[in-house]
């Protein structure tokens, strides 16, 4: 988590998630908003975040771990930069809380989900485990 918070999110390096996730595993948001299956949904969804959220700022509050199970607390800041949640661009401040949640399977991600709450400057608040976006 730790790996992909730092390396993916807040540094952009999507290739590191090749080393982090199977093949064939799940991202619940990329999933609902219509994105490729397996790790490629992956890299879209960080891609997409990092390509419409610019200026962006990323800070790791806590990151707690069991056998198969990771969960990461961090928080962002940027701009509106790119159609984002169903909203326009604006180039205007947002920022946003999220609780990752990493399923395990051989050490590697083989399930994502996250719950998102976002100042866009309107509240929303996602939960990818409820299936849809409200």
């Amino acid at each position: 988590m730790r790996c992909y918070l730092d390396e993916v999110v807040r540094e952009g390096r999507l290739e590191v998630i090749e080393q982090l996730a199977h093949e064939d595993m799940v991202d619940e948001a990329n999933e609902i908003f219509g994105g490729p299956p397996g790790r490629q949904g992956l890299i879209m969804h960080a891609k997409g975040f990092r390509r419409h959220v610019g200026n962006l700022e990323v800070e790791v509050k806590q990151v707690v771990g069991g056998e198969n199970t990771v969960m990461g607390w961090w928080e962002f800041t940027g701009t509106l930069d790119g159609p984002w949640l169903g909203r326009e661009p604006t180039g205007k401040p947002i920022k946003g809380t999220v609780f990752s949640f990493f399923s395990l399977s051989g050490g590697l991600i083989s399930r994502y989900r996250l719950w998102l709450h976002a100042a866009l400057p309107e509240t929303v608040v996602f939960d990818s485990s409820l299936g849809t976006f409200p």
